[in-house]
């Protein structure tokens, strides 16, 4: 199973191809969303250039709960302002979260939310 969002199966458009490497498992957006896990220049390292230990790390800080499903060690947490709701990846279609993801810059936002700047 993967390590950041705990499911051995998940559907490949939202969670990627699942890399295993040394003991470590995970999806490859599960390692492109996950809070402040950043990729190395050098791809090969690790997996796909992030660092085994910086997604150990990862693992070990997410006490998160998830807001859609409930359980521990979600490893995302939405963007918006003053929002510190976190969740697993593959939980963002069954929540009907946006994500999108722009090179360096991720986004996320639960429908049910007010648009940054309303009330």
């Amino acid at each position: 199973a993967c390590m950041l969002c705990h499911r051995a199966e998940a559907d490949l458009d939202v969670c990627g191809h699942k890399l295993e490497k040394r003991g470590l498992c995970a999806h490859v957006f599960c390692l492109i969303f996950a809070n402040k896990l950043f990729q190395q220049w050098v791809k090969k390292v690790g997996l796909m250039g992030f660092l085994p230990e910086h997604i150990r790390h990862t693992i070990d800080r997410a006490v998160q709960h998830c807001f859609i499903c409930g359980e521990s060690g979600a490893t995302i947490t939405f963007q918006e302002m003053g929002c510190d709701r976190s969740f697993h990846l593959p939980c963002t279609m069954e929540g009907r979260c946006i994500t999108q993801f722009l090179f360096q810059y991720r986004y996320f936002h639960h429908p049910s939310l007010p648009p940054l700047g309303k009330d």
